[in-house]
């Protein structure tokens, strides 16, 4: 998968390309699911737009997106009216698939896919078109602008339980982008899948923050539920912007730059090869390459962490793996602690710069800055159990009697919201 950036020529190189942007979200710590919850999630991404940018258009901005939930009851309603027959939540994965415009290329790409979900197993429920209206877009965003849809795939019987059902579709879609980036279609650089799953759903493109509601109606439809939400306002300081490189992706929202991404990447390629998972098995095999060649630093940051995540390790142990704190030579850390550290220090180089990560996978949410601190983000608990947490603050207006806890993320120590029924 290539960028949208020119040749190398002169001082310019693309491989220097870095980033920094907006970054914030909101979850009910219950785990009550509303629209609420996604709109104040669209209030703060609007509060944020000064954080993004845009180019010589106005128009067109460097990327903005939204990551909640699977919203089970507005997608079971759209799904009824296009007479796609859903089972129950967690029998069904649903993804947003960005597609080439010419209608043969289009085609083959979703002929592609689908035989894919057939070969392992799974059942396709059907296809939705997307409701977009791009008319707010500039010149830029629109000549990048890709074909919009969801795809809906049934859990099959070889699937004994919900997190295989997640793992085998993170195998459908390692395989699609392999067999569809090194086909012979001319637009394969548009088809890119930002979500496959069924805990988690994500709209996300070449946006401003005030653009994002206006292109996907989805999102201010009252049965769009969820108990949290991660937006991000990107700013790609020296990036040229592309709609697949808009934030959030699967799993992670980064406010900065990684500083050893290159580095990191080639590590992981080298240790493929010794790579085992009871957990994938032969399965394994079809996610190889991890990192997805020409992605920027959040997307190979995002790559690692769900390869990680994915082959059995809780979400806060995969980013602590990749982010720790500064542990060698800390003479106050206890024993246990920094044994941790120091046993994945064998496994996994630190991914290090100035950073603020933010991460949803759709039962618990949080952030880690870097050991550092140089990416600060502040947080807001609410008496009516909301916590909010972004770049700066002001994000969402709570009145001062509603503030239960006002603090800051602090660098060494993970900020997470468990919502999973205890």
């Amino acid at each position: 998968m290539q960028k949208n950036y020119p040749p190398a020529k002169g001082l310019y190189d693309p491989q220097y390309e870095h980033d920094s942007c907006g970054v914030g979200f909101v979850v009910d710590i219950k785990g009550r699911q509303s629209h609420k919850i996604v709109s104040n999630a669209l209030t703060i991404l609007k509060n944020l737009i000064h954080r993004g940018a845009c180019g010589c258009e106005e128009n067109t901005g460097d990327g903005v997106g939204i990551l909640t939930q699977t919203p089970d009851k507005f997608f079971q309603r759209v799904c009824k009216e296009l007479n796609i027959n859903l089972p129950e939540f967690g029998h069904y994965g649903a993804g947003l698939v960005f597609l080439p415009n010419d209608p043969e290329q289009s085609q083959r790409c979703r002929e592609i896919l689908e035989n894919i979900v057939m070969e392992e197993g799974q059942e396709v429920l059907g296809w939705r078109d997307v409701p977009t209206d791009d008319s707010s877009l500039g010149p830029t965003a629109l000549s990048g602008e890709p074909t919009f849809k969801q795809i809906f795939i049934g859990r099959g019987k070889n699937v004994k339980d919900k997190a295989s059902f997640e793992r085998k579709l993170y195998v459908i879609r390692k395989l699609a982008e392999h067999a569809i980036w090194g086909s012979d279609l001319s637009e394969q650089d548009r088809f890119y899948v930002p979500s496959l799953s069924y805990r988690t759903c994500l709209y996300k493109g070449m946006l401003t923050g005030s653009q994002l509601e206006p292109m996907f109606p989805d999102l201010n439809d009252p049965d769009f539920e969820s108990a949290m939400a991660l937006v991000h306002q990107r700013f790609s300081t020296n990036t040229f912007p592309a709609w697949k490189l808009a934030h959030p992706f699967r799993y992670i929202a980064h406010n900065g730059e990684i500083n050893t991404a290159r580095g990191n990447a080639n590590w992981m390629r080298a240790r493929e090869a010794l790579c085992e998972s009871s957990l994938f098995g032969d399965d394994l095999k079809k996610l190889f390459p991890v990192v997805i060649e020409g992605g920027s630093d959040s997307a190979t940051f995002d790559n690692v962490m769900e390869f990680l995540h994915m082959t059995g390790r809780p979400l806060p142990h995969a980013i602590l793996m990749m982010i720790p704190e500064a542990w060698s030579g800390h003479d106050t850390m206890d024993a246990e602690r920094k044994a941790f550290y120091e046993y994945h220090a064998c496994l996994m180089e630190p991914w290090d710069g100035p950073a603020s990560v933010a991460f949803l996978d759709g039962e618990v949410i949080g952030a880690v800055l870097d050991r550092n601190g140089l990416r600060p983000s502040r947080y807001y608990v609410t008496k009516d159990d909301m916590v909010v947490m972004a770049s700066e603050v002001g994000v969402l207006d709570i009145p001062p009697e509603n503030v239960l806890i006002k603090d800051r993320l602090h660098p060494g120590r993970i900020f997470m919201v468990d919502t999973k029924p205890q």
